[in-house]
């Protein structure tokens, strides 16, 4: 009676498991096998009782069989099997032994992998498509900046260089007037380059301290100075590790430490302030300035020797008004970033962009972002003209009457363009010929 029990047991055991469950004696012949085989091995599990597992293997049913290599081995085996039917599983055997350690059979357990294995090729084949997607949209992010009007002629130029270098492991000497947006660039190499995810370390020569610059630069030893850290300091050098520097106003780095860099750029190597030990540095350098450095070098100001090795790959950024095209597309993102910031939701008429395109803007970018900003917050209407920040074409002194006139064009073209968007419409509503009505939409409306 218990013999039954357990035989129904087993029998209960092997048909609700999750796993094929396959069990031989010590010769290889089959004694219990589950009904799952059948859909597993394509074989009527009544037909496969009794059999030997060697002559199936050897027929390449069980290819290859588990239960044969543990009754070989009398070890735990475990092997990926592929069967007739085209399904992958994981098998794993284990021997039965006795009292006496005598091998007695094998029990092994299959489980059906074949949709967990498609499932992971399609994971890998998510993973690699994602990469391939998120090297596309960096591309992309990339680029879009060529996309836009605003980079043709001399900026387009720049972009192009600077998508050039990003790659190339140079020293960038980064030349332009105060405000044009050198530091920008210097990022934009960075993200560009394989160095993007190392540190991007900015520094300003012009802003720190003659005293301090050389300890800031290369870091210091404890006891170096009074007032020396206790264990020293790192610089700004040692802090980049195998990222970029970006060293704002080179002009304005003192002769003595000239010298230093010099050293660095040529050994790639430096030495803290009151240390002994040389350090090796790894990081890219850019250099930026609004000087005129062979004035400099003439008059003893810079290095020569130095200023060749800056130079090895010089970009200009022309100032604002030298790229006009950009101002409207800058105004645009300008009033956008600042309507986040501040909370608001305010606009600028066409008069005053068109005053605002006319403007020199010696400071530049940054003189602009600060005009922007400034009238966003001190006006006190949503629509922002040219009369609420204290411009008005009747106390506009410096604009000629050729220049006022082009001005107001500009305003009612721009806003009749809105209402008659061809050149077709906008001619026929203002009574010139449509030649005409094109040329001004050029002048005016793309431009803009």
């Amino acid at each position: 009676m218990l013999i039954q029990q357990i035989h129904l047991l087993l029998d209960h055991i092997i048909k609700y498991s999750f796993d094929e469950i396959f069990v031989t004696d010590a010769t290889g012949n089959i004694i219990f096998l589950s009904e799952k085989f059948k859909d597993l091995f394509g074989m009527e599990t009544e037909k496969m009782l009794h059999q030997n597992v060697y002559s199936l293997e050897k027929n390449g049913i069980l290819s290859p069989s588990v239960t044969g290599k543990v009754l070989q081995t009398q070890k735990i085996e475990t092997i990926i099997q592929e069967t007739a039917t085209g399904r992958k599983l994981v098998v794993s055997g284990y021997p039965i032994f006795d009292e006496k350690q005598k091998i007695l059979g094998a029990l092994s357990f299959s489980r059906d992998i074949t949709e967990l294995d498609y499932l992971k090729k399609s994971n890998d084949q998510v993973a690699k498509t994602m990469l391939l997607y998120e090297k596309e949209i960096e591309k992309m992010k990339n680029n879009q900046m060529y996309a836009s009007p605003i980079n043709n002629g001399k900026m387009g130029q720049v972009f192009h260089i600077v998508e050039k270098v990003s790659s190339l492991d140079v020293t960038v000497l980064l030349v332009g007037e105060s405000g044009v947006g050198k530091n920008y660039f210097a990022q934009k190499i960075h993200q560009q380059s394989n160095r993007k995810n190392e540190p991007f370390i900015e520094v300003n020569c012009g802003a720190i301290p003659e005293s301090l610059i050389e300890s800031e630069l290369f870091g210091y030893e404890e006891g170096a100075f009074t007032g020396a850290r206790k264990g020293g300091k790192k610089g700004y050098f040692e802090a980049a590790g195998n990222g970029t520097i970006f060293l704002d106003e080179i002009a304005e780095l003192p002769l003595n430490l000239q010298v230093n860099l010099l050293s660095v750029l040529q050994n790639r190597t430096i030495q803290r302030v009151g240390g002994q030990s040389i350090n090796h540095v790894n990081c890219r350098i850019i250099c930026a300035t609004n000087q005129d450095l062979q004035k400099l070098i003439a008059e003893k100001k810079f290095r020569e020797d130095l200023y060749y090795r800056i130079n090895v790959i010089k970009i200009d950024i022309p100032p604002l008004r030298e790229r006009r095209e950009e101002i409207n597309q800058l105004v645009t993102d300008l009033l956008d970033e600042f309507n986040d910031k501040h909370k608001m939701n305010k606009e600028l008429s066409s008069n005053l962009i068109a005053w605002i395109n006319r403007q020199d803007w010696l400071g530049n970018i940054r003189e602009l972002r600060n005009f922007i900003e400034r009238i966003l917050i001190t006006s006190n209407d949503n629509f922002i003209d040219v009369d609420q920040v204290g411009i008005t074409p009747s106390n506009k002194d410096d604009l000629t009457l050729d220049q006022y006139i082009e001005l107001m064009e500009r305003d009612y073209i721009v806003r009749m363009f809105e209402k008659y968007p061809s050149s077709i419409k906008l001619a026929k509503k203002l009574g010139i010929s449509q030649s005409t009505a094109n040329r001004k939409i050029n002048q005016y409306v793309r431009k803009t």
